[in-house]
């Protein structure tokens, strides 16, 4: 099989592909099925994120304000979303390829964020996108802890954050994650910046293979918000420092 791997352009065509493969991904995710189950469907890739090649949790940043809803369905609404993220100068997409296939299989998104005030931190909290579909006290006890916690962790540093990463599953375990994980913190030492992102214990261990490291999480029991009982969930903050060193 040969793999390119090129920039994903801000179209809806190259939008609905990703929300394709972050399906795909995600299809046994717990969490998903809990966060969207107000008529919603759980493959949104604009507001969730996978840690690995097949773990996926909320989306890291939560920065995206809603666009508004009024006279759009869920899907434009999720795609004109998803846009904003592809078009936006300091994103940086990479969509993979079956050249062979003509299929897209996997993709990455990392994000350049700039230092921020303790002000600026509460404004993007405050605005972050919440579609009505969502169950909102489930996310604020996942996404929205993560981003606190975030905010208390990144301060007013830059850094380079990975926050989507999907492979369909009869593409993982191929190697491609590590490789658009590695294509990032090469970016992220051009620019001279830590490297952060959040995993499940899905994708633990590809991050701390690159060189990540846990600096907090937030753990929830999934049995408290109509999951299993005694289920857990957690989501790792993990920082990779520039070039590797502390």
């Amino acid at each position: 099989m040969v793999f390119n791997a090129n920039p994903a352009l801000p179209t809806v065509a190259v939008v609905k592909s990703l929300r394709e493969i972050c399906t795909a991904a995600k299809d046994d995710d717990p969490i998903s099925h809990l966060i969207w189950t107000r008529n919603a469907p759980a493959d949104t890739a604009s507001t969730e994120n996978a840690s690995a090649e097949n773990a996926s949790t909320e989306t890291v940043s939560g920065e995206t304000a809603s666009h508004g809803s009024v006279g759009r369905s869920f899907e434009d609404e999720a795609i004109a979303v998803e846009m904003g993220y592809v078009a936006d100068p300091d994103s940086h997409y990479l969509l993979v390829t079956d050249t062979e296939a003509a299929k897209d299989v996997a993709y990455v998104g990392w994000r350049h964020t700039k230092s921020r005030t303790d002000t600026e931190w509460a404004e993007l909290h405050a605005n972050r996108y919440r579609p009505p579909e969502i169950n909102k006290e489930l996310r604020d006890a996942t996404a929205g802890a993560c981003f606190l916690k975030r905010a208390q962790l990144l301060k007013d540093s830059e850094a380079f954050v990975l926050h989507e990463l999907y492979v369909r599953p009869e593409y993982q375990r191929r190697g491609i994650g590590g490789q658009l994980v590695e294509w990032g913190l090469k970016k992220a030492d051009e620019l001279g910046v830590v490297a952060y992102t959040e995993a499940s214990a899905r994708g633990l261990s590809l991050y701390l293979k690159h060189g990540f490291r846990e600096k907090d999480r937030v753990t929830i029991d999934l049995g408290d918000w109509g999951g299993e009982k005694g289920q857990f969930y957690s989501m790792r903050l993990l920082v990779r420092p520039i070039h590797g060193k502390e």
